[in-house]
């Protein structure tokens, strides 16, 4: 065999096995999204109750089973409907939900999975516009994945929990899922630049292109990290560096700011506030706050922070 026609079947056969790959990832569809992670630009904009810190309504959008929403202490009465309202980051065809009580407490409270919930949907706004989706049964301990029988538009989804399985004060769910396509154009973020009124006092936020630094008030903290307009994945710095942390938060199309922050990895409560439009500063900036926890100016420069967990 010549030299020439060795060189031309080589070239075939690589040519062939390249063929062979595209047509293999072309055939990969790809992995659907959850739109109502937090990650992916879900915000729980209103809830009726949480136990506490440690079980907040955030975890039922974490994409984390070692966390989850527990209700609040009931009433004398018992045990009362609770409900939640969450915003996608634009409106989606949706084709399927889930809810995962994989993880709820089922052990040391028998029944408390939550069991009958009731979906709405609506494109208008988080306070008016809703249509009834379905109302359904959770499993116990277990996950349910729910295939719409038709795509339904929504920006926002209202959920409520009507029932558990048994457990006569409190009711705990995962994780809720949703999955489904784009429909139009998203709209324009909201500018994250600016003042927050907090549950941790006030936040200063200054966002250059992803770039985003701050700082607050209490403690005075520093926070740094990545943000795509809506999604910031953060860093905070305080008592002079010796604590730090991360924070995954959400900025909603109304300019209320709500997410989790943790320590070591651990999540240790939600973060959330409402913008103050009336406010462009308070009494830190972002670089002495850095000097103050013992950044300087290349450490800045050159520090790639992680995937948020504050």
């Amino acid at each position: 065999m010549s030299f020439s026609r060795s060189l031309t079947l080589l070239a075939l056969s690589v040519l062939l096995a390249l063929a062979d790959m595209l047509a293999a990832n072309a055939a990969e569809p790809a992995a659907p999204v959850n739109v109502l992670a937090m990650k992916n630009g879900g915000v729980v904009l209103a809830h009726t109750s949480q136990y506490d810190k440690e079980f907040p309504v955030n975890a039922i959008i974490d994409s984390s089973l070692g966390n989850y929403w527990a209700s609040g202490k009931p009433s004398p009465g018992g045990l009362k409907p609770e409900s939640f309202v969450i915003e996608m980051d634009q409106v989606y065809a949706l084709e399927k939900l889930v809810i995962d009580n994989r993880e709820t407490d089922e052990e040391d409270y028998p029944g408390v999975s939550a069991r009958k919930i009731r979906f709405s949907v609506s494109t208008l706004s988080s306070q008016e516009g809703w249509r009834p989706l379905m109302t359904t049964e959770a499993l116990q301990f277990d996950r349910k994945e729910i295939p719409l029988p038709y795509p339904v538009n929504a920006r926002w989804l209202k959920v409520e929990v009507l029932s558990n399985y048994g457990h006569p004060q409190f009711i705990e769910i995962n994780e809720l899922e949703a999955y489904g396509k784009p429909v139009g154009e998203k709209e324009p973020f909201l500018d994250p630049n600016g003042v927050y009124q907090t549950n941790y006092n006030l936040l200063m936020l200054k966002v250059d292109g992803n770039e985003v630094t701050g700082c607050y008030e209490m403690d005075k903290g520093y926070v740094y990290g990545k943000t795509n307009g809506r999604v910031l994945n953060i860093h905070w710095i305080e008592h002079k560096g010796k604590e730090s942390g991360t924070a995954l938060l959400v900025l909603s199309s109304g300019g209320f700011l709500n997410g989790l922050w943790y320590e070591d990895g651990v999540m240790k409560g939600p973060w959330f506030g409402n913008k103050l439009p009336d406010r462009t500063s308070i009494d830190c900036d972002p670089v002495s706050a850095a000097m103050g926890v013992g950044f300087n100016a290349s450490t800045l420069v050159d520090h790639e922070p992680g995937q948020s967990n504050r």
